[in-house]
């Protein structure tokens, strides 16, 4: 099969890649940034006042390495649906984490990418970022069925 409907399919592929790509490497980054400086991570989930303080240090010491793996696994396509999964599952917590902070009155640093993450007065862009990047994990994870509903339905 070629022509239109080929060429299409090769850009919708490679959109996908991009936003694989983009979404994967914030959560490498933010994963990184974050076990470089595990105190102030501590600080910033302590902060939320939604975790008991023998969970927090748990957290804190466990998410970076868990948002670098499922970063990388997105980006190279090494278990992309887990990827998939697991990002999609992280961004939720952390949209909720936001507006429940945003709705108590709190004024607190993020913690998302670490010292050099966005001020707390910024609640409406640090949900929309979120959102926009799970709009681009949900995207990416239609993608990838569709592609392989697509295969599945080649003849050998």
């Amino acid at each position: 099969m070629g022509g239109v409907a080929g060429g299409a399919r090769t850009v919708t592929r490679w959109i996908t890649l991009v936003v694989r790509c983009i979404v994967g490497g914030l959560f490498v980054y933010a994963g990184w940034v974050k076990a470089r400086a595990p105190d102030v991570f501590v600080r910033d989930i302590w902060n939320y006042r939604l975790i008991p303080e023998d969970f927090v240090f748990w957290i804190a010491a466990a998410l970076p390495y868990l948002e670098v793996v499922a970063g990388v696994a997105l980006i190279t396509g090494f278990q992309r649906r887990g990827a998939h999964v697991l990002i999609a599952s992280m961004l939720l917590t952390f949209v909720a984490a936001l507006a429940s902070a945003w709705m108590r009155g709190l004024d607190i640093a993020c913690g998302c990418f670490g010292s050099a993450g966005t001020d707390a007065s910024d609640y409406p862009l640090l949900i929309g970022r979120n959102l926009l990047m799970l709009a681009g994990i949900v995207y990416s994870a239609r993608r990838m069925r569709a592609d392989s509903a697509q295969q599945a339905s080649r003849p050998a």
